[in-house]
């Protein structure tokens, strides 16, 4: 089944603010922050040793869907040579850190394990810090990401092979990805869990689209959430981009550095941009993902979501420059 495509943009926007409104309730004077980025248009190259950590996102910045952006690989191997630490920050709670090595290493993007960091790594202690790790859940993904990522599956998941629960007794939702869910029994165990409760909406991949090979965008598990949560009635809780916890795992894993000295580069202005920018960090939009067939209207846009990064750049990659 494959993920369905994006319906328009406008419905991203409603998305979107709700992401943005979100924030700026947990940061005083984020709204303003948020507006004032001047996205200048540079090359990559000059803003890679004007800080001392360089975040990435992985759709859209290394690589969109299979393919590799052009020269990120060679982007990766200069940083390492001129002794400026990176790491990739993704919202993937799909596939293992080993899976993603792989995966990326078949494009020519190589990475190290410990340059890595998935959404799905801070899953199991964002669960147990908000007590949700005896509750009953339901995983919206598929199987094998629950075996790298979902807490106490055979135990708590109702829609586990093994699971002794009833499917509808599920007291929050773990979102994962969405290529099961759209009419299938996710989708199901999900309407029939909420008309016994409300249910809490755990957001690991926050992402609202995503770019393939191809320059489509589909949706998924982020805005899955967000079109099932239409009228707001349940509570919700992110644990990816543009939420607090993913960062803070990179953070962590990266020595704690000052937030203003780390770059964060990503396609997509309401995860990396605005989790970057609510944190402190600089922000850089790249055009290889969702905004680049809007480069010739992309001040317009930013400033209709209220989003605006501090750099702007085609490609991390060295061909994009």
């Amino acid at each position: 089944m494959r993920k369905p495509p994006l319906p328009d943009f406008q419905r991203l926007q409603v998305h979107i603010a709700r992401y943005r409104q979100a924030l700026c309730r947990e940061v005083a004077g984020l709204d303003q922050r948020l507006r004032q980025g001047k996205m200048h248009a540079v090359a990559f190259a000059e803003l890679a040793a004007q800080y001392s950590w360089i975040w990435f996102d992985a759709y859209g910045v290394l690589n969109r869907g299979s393919e590799p952006v052009p020269g990120a690989g060679d982007t990766l191997n200069r940083l390492r040579a001129a002794g400026i630490p990176f790491c990739m920050v993704s919202n993937n709670a799909s596939f293992s850190p080993e899976d993603i090595q792989t995966r990326l290493g078949a494009m020519g993007i190589h990475m190290a394990m410990e340059e890595i960091v998935t959404v799905g790594m801070a899953v199991k202690d964002f669960v147990r810090e908000n007590n949700l790790d005896d509750q009953p859940y339901l995983w919206v993904g598929d199987q094998d990401s629950a075996r790298c990522y979902a807490p106490q599956p055979q135990r708590l998941m109702v829609n586990h092979p093994q699971s002794s629960w009833r499917q509808e007794d599920a007291r929050y939702v773990l979102f994962s990805g969405n290529q099961e869910y759209y009419g299938g029994i996710q989708e199901k165990i999900l309407l029939a869990s909420a008309q016994k409760r409300s249910l809490t909406f755990l957001l690991a991949n926050a992402d609202l689209v995503a770019p393939e090979a191809l320059g489509s965008l589909n949706m998924v598990a982020g805005f899955t959430a967000c079109e099932a949560n239409i009228d707001g009635r349940f509570s919700v809780m992110g644990v990816g981009k543009p939420f607090r916890p993913v960062f803070e795992l990179a953070w962590k894993r990266c020595g704690c550095p000052p937030w203003h000295q780390v770059l964060m580069v990503g396609d997509a202005l309401e995860t990396d941009i605005l989790g970057g920018g609510a944190l402190g960090m600089a922000t850089c939009l790249t055009l290889t993902g969702l905004y680049g067939p809007m480069e010739g209207e992309l001040e317009q846009v930013c400033d209709r979501v209220g989003i605006r990064p501090d750099y702007v750049v085609r490609s991390i990659g060295m061909e994009g420059q």
